[in-house]
């Protein structure tokens, strides 16, 4: 039964494929408009580096990304883009892959042991004397599993009415997330991970490429994106939405990484002849000394950029350890000459006149900018033909 599933939905995502391709093609050519959009996608959907012969489709999948709609809507996903961070795997495949990973690296409590139970998110261990094989690869994967536990929300992983295992999240459910999928097919577990539950358990609303720079703030964060409130009130940000560009990565985070850019990207003025026709700019302030990060050890100078927006006549001091940290993602930064210390992060915003580029926080798109791209052109028409395809009737 299970191969004759599998069967089925090999062949009718065989056919969707054909049928939605030709429908485009032709559309596009009656219409004479975005002539080159759906082709060139098309065209470059055959290189997929990310295929796995796990991955199977799912129903219903607007953007085919391998997560349906109804897990998209209730894990905070857009059901209309498949890539919402924009690294061209689907956002389904990335995720199962991002999930394991995390998985992965949690603490193990085996219960009966002279072991302190972790006071984090932990998993345990339910592995049996037996073994099944994956019905796509015909590995052979131990038939238990792991438990994982939240103390800090008092929830597990899974719940007791889990049709997949009632007990355990499989290893077998974990060996298909490995490559990209969160249906699972063996001789024994045979079904769908509850993805909103296990990213509610794991307090992954966003799975992102974590980074230890990105240091925890010891201040009011109600939506958890490393920005404060107040700093989100001040810089006129939403301080009830941690992703506020849809890219599934948290605000600060992404506003940090962006503001190093534009920082690095900066002309440099003499600080001894500062005369210039910058209306933003920086100077160099750097010592004959190094300072080493507290997080990786990587050392840097111990001096200072002074950035100043001539236009509004304030400066901001930027030291090196702290463009560090901004490039991974932190407006926190810990050294030892520095210490440890956080920018003022409305002022930054400010004196640097964010958003600079498009897609930066804050972005301000046109209702017809269908891409994001901050140009209303063919390309837009191209993108709506395509999300309109995906829904047509049959």
């Amino acid at each position: 039964m299970r191969k004759l599933k599998r069967a089925y939905q090999r062949n009718a995502k065989k056919q969707n494929k054909l049928r939605r391709r030709a429908i485009t093609a032709g559309t596009i050519a009656a219409i004479t408009i975005g002539a080159g959009a759906g082709l060139s996608k098309a065209i470059a959907n055959g290189q997929q580096p990310w295929r796995d012969e796990h991955q199977l489709i799912v129903s219903p999948d607007a953007d085919a990304d391998l997560l349906t709609e109804a897990e998209e809507f209730a894990i905070g996903y857009k059901p209309f883009n498949s890539d919402q961070n924009k690294n061209e795997i689907p956002d389904g495949v990335d995720l199962a892959k991002r999930i394991a990973a995390v998985i992965d690296e949690l603490p193990t409590y085996i219960p009966g042991m002279e072991m302190v139970i972790p006071d984090s998110i932990y998993k345990v261990p339910y592995l049996m004397r037996g073994l099944e094989s994956c019905d796509t690869c015909g590995e052979l994967i131990n038939m238990g599993g792991y438990e994982i536990v939240n103390p800090h929300i008092n929830m597990t992983f899974p719940d007791p009415n889990d049709p997949l295992d009632d007990e355990f999240l499989p290893v077998l459910a974990l060996h298909y997330m490995e490559h990209g999928s969160f249906d699972c097919f063996g001789e024994i577990h045979d079904g769908r991970t509850d993805i909103p539950r296990l990213l509610r358990v794991l307090e992954l609303q966003l799975p992102y490429e974590p980074n230890e720079h990105q240091l925890p703030l010891i201040l009011n964060d109600l939506d958890k994106d490393l920005m404060s409130d107040n700093e989100e009130l001040d810089a006129g940000y939403d301080l009830y939405n941690n992703d506020q560009n849809e890219n599934l990565i948290p605000d600060g985070i992404d506003l940090a990484q962006q503001c190093a850019a534009v920082i690095d990207s900066l002309p440099e003025v003499d600080p001894n002849n500062p005369d210039n026709t910058h209306s933003i700019y920086k100077e160099s302030f750097m010592l004959r000394g190094l300072e080493f990060c507290d997080v990786c050890g990587e050392d840097v100078n111990m001096g200072h950029w002074a950035v100043t927006n001539s236009s509004l006549g304030q400066s901001i001091e930027i030291p090196v350890i702290l463009l560090h940290y901004m490039e991974h993602g932190s407006f926190s930064y810990s050294g030892d000459v520095h210490e440890k210390g956080r920018v003022d992060v409305a002022l930054l915003k400010k004196i640097l006149e964010m958003p600079q580029r498009c897609g930066d926080l804050g972005t301000l798109y046109l209702p017809a900018d269908i891409n994001k791209d901050c140009v209303v052109d063919i390309n837009d028409v191209g993108e709506y033909i395509d999300i309109w395809l995906e829904n047509a009737d049959d």
